[in-house]
């Protein structure tokens, strides 16, 4: 059990918290630094590297700074956004960017075939760390049986400082992640036949950090009426069974740590949504 626990976590965390997608590989040509003329410049080109004759010296081209992919982490979002378009509208079953691929374990991809389900998806910036810089929230409103106005994150996306974009929270068909404010979300959904899991993390201004992780286990698959769940807390990131809580220990304990996220404002309650037609 041990064993299958830990897979399912894995799974599940790879799924949430990690993932990494280039957006873009388009340098820009600068002359920053580079001031050359007609009448003071040489170039010599061989085999192995290329060297300038500029007024401010010799220059290797190997010694000088990549260009900034984007002027701006909105520019790179916006490829981002336009990337994801067309592989929702292609049927392509995950988006990872424009860049990026199924090919590194553990790589999170926005799920552009649930996303397919509906005529549109929305997107929409904010700062939640207060950094001024913006971070990327795919996702829509919905709302829960008490009117309460819930955030759906379909895909939570920040932007590096090379220019590329990391995808660092998804929905999908079987897993949901709600935002719950101040940098805070809920993501819950099944670990297979009888197993139901739920976390609570925040964004630290750079990844995901988790709180808790709740295991809600029905040990005969939830099949008869009388079976009752088995309940594991695992608090931060430590998923060691000798430091996790159990029964009634480890529901009051995530009943305390969600009532705190939730205790926070909700900024993407008034948060204005671009629609995207697909």
């Amino acid at each position: 059990m041990k064993d299958i626990k830990n897979t399912v976590s894995a799974l599940l965390c790879a799924s949430l918290l990690l993932g990494l997608c280039s957006c873009s590989d388009k340098p820009e040509e600068t002359t920053a630094g580079r001031a050359t003329t007609a009448a003071t410049t040489e170039e010599t080109t061989s085999e192995e590297t290329t060297t300038e004759e500029t007024t401010l010296g010799t220059v290797s081209d190997e010694t000088l700074p990549p260009a900034p992919l984007y002027d701006s982490e909105d520019e790179a979002y916006q490829v981002f956004i336009e990337g994801l378009t067309v592989a929702v509208r292609n049927g392509e079953g995950y988006y990872y960017g424009p860049a990026g691929s199924d090919d590194t374990i553990g790589e999170n991809g926005i799920a552009a075939y649930y996303l397919a389900w509906s005529d549109s998806f929305y997107y929409t910036y904010t700062d939640m760390d207060g950094d001024g810089i913006h971070e990327l929230v795919i996702g829509h409103e919905d709302y829960a049986e008490s009117g309460e106005t819930l955030i759906i994150v379909d895909g939570f996306v920040v932007a590096d400082k090379e220019g590329g974009c990391d995808i660092l929270l998804i929905s999908w068909e079987r897993s949901q992640t709600q935002y719950l404010g101040d940098g805070y979300f809920l993501t819950s959904g099944s670990g297979g036949a009888g197993l139901h899991i739920m976390q609570i993390s925040h964004f630290d201004g750079n990844d995901i950090v988790s709180d808790a992780i709740l295991y809600e286990e029905y040990m005969g698959g939830g099949d008869a009426p009388s079976d009752e769940p088995e309940y594991t807390l695992y608090l931060g990131d430590n998923m060691s069974e000798e430091d996790a809580l159990h029964g009634e220990e480890a529901t009051g304990s995530w009943e305390e740590i969600l009532a705190e996220a939730e205790s926070h404002d909700n900024e993407l309650a008034d948060a204005e949504w671009t629609e995207v037609i697909i």
